[in-house]
């Protein structure tokens, strides 16, 4: 290696890794960098060896360096985020750095790798989240607060009097009550989930099952498994899914939803299900029903599914729909972590 002792096998080795890869001494200079580390600076080996790591890394103050320096135990590794720079160039990257002592003197050798596009991804998921914000705080309060006084005058004029034309406006009010609280939904729950817990799939399932007037149709749950989810943001998309179901089902009004995990092949464990035997949704539908507006039923709203599939995604679930075994619907969440 370049400036320190070892084999020319070692060092194609360390090249091949596809990371910047670098050793620096007890002084904190660099004594080894591979052509990744120097390519992600935009320079060369050769420009970086025996240059000081403060001066590639701002956040290392060179006056407390030797003591952090000091600090590490040997074989202790600490990971990092932040920013290098050099002639010009700033990559934001993470690092993970090992101290190990060879022969009696101390090295230290470290990683790096470009988080630029995680970065990105990452502001761009905050500007989204500010737009969820205020595209929420217009459907909390500038749509609601209207609909409340004109449910407040609906109110007033049926103390006068009733007729079929104040009823249609009560309906045309609820109706915009329940589009309204489908926005908002949809607008929140897409909202990453940080901390999922462990919950049952069979426990959600049921509640949601409960909270929904489903009518005459039955339910069956063939799973104790846990996973990690938000509770109540799982429930929400049951519930979404168990409406869909009964709103789309058959004309004489019998239905059987079912929610189990995934067995099949290379899908075993990794997800669960939803399907009924209801009549299905045509093939050629499937990728539009997830749109919001999109609907096929006069009392729906069109955000039902939409709201399904912002919920999963913020789980980092990916859901498909595809044709039950009995012919109905059945949407498929893959992606889905359990515990044990």
């Amino acid at each position: 290696m370049a400036g320190e002792s070892g084999s020319a096998f070692s060092e194609e080795m360390v090249e091949a890794v596809g990371v910047g890869v670098a050793i620096y001494g007890g002084d904190g200079r660099y004594r080894y960098v591979n052509d990744a580390y120097a390519d992600l600076l935009g320079t060369d080996r050769e420009a970086l060896v025996g240059r000081a790591l403060w001066d590639v890394n701002p956040s290392l103050e060179r006056e407390r360096f030797a003591d952090y320096w000091a600090s590490f135990a040997d074989g202790e590794t600490r990971t990092a985020e932040t920013e290098h720079e050099f002639a010009g160039t700033c990559v934001p990257v993470t690092t993970v750095t090992t101290r190990r002592s060879i022969d009696g003197t101390p090295y230290h050798f470290g990683t790096i790798r470009d988080i630029t596009e995680r970065r990105a991804r990452e502001r761009e998921l905050e500007r989204q989240n500010e737009r969820l914000d205020s595209f929420a705080g217009i459907v909390s309060h500038d749509l609601r607060n209207p609909l409340g006084v004109a449910k407040a005058y609906l109110d007033i004029a049926r103390e006068e009097r009733e007729s079929a034309e104040l009823d249609m406006v009560g309906s045309a009010l609820d109706r915009m009550e329940i589009l309204v609280g489908d926005l908002l939904t949809l607008a929140r729950k897409g909202v990453a989930v940080e901390d999922p817990e462990p919950v049952s799939l069979r426990g959600v399932a049921t509640a949601a099952w409960r909270s929904v007037d489903t009518g005459e149709a039955a339910f069956e749950a063939t799973t104790d498994r846990l996973l990690l989810a938000s509770e109540s943001r799982l429930q929400q998309l049951l519930e979404n899914l168990y409406r869909n179901a009964v709103e789309h089902g058959s004309a004489d009004g019998s239905l059987t939803v079912r929610v189990g995990p995934l067995e099949a092949g290379a899908d075993a464990g990794a997800g669960f299900y939803v399907a009924d035997d209801g009549p299905g949704i045509p093939a050629e539908d499937r990728d539009a029903v997830f749109a919001a507006g999109e609907t096929t039923h006069e009392d729906g709203t069109g955000f039902g599914l939409a709201i399904v599939k912002g919920i999963a995604e913020a789980h980092g679930w990916t859901v498909e729909l595809t044709e039950s075994a009995a012919g109905g619907a059945r949407f498929e969440f893959t992606g889905v972590a359990f515990e044990g």
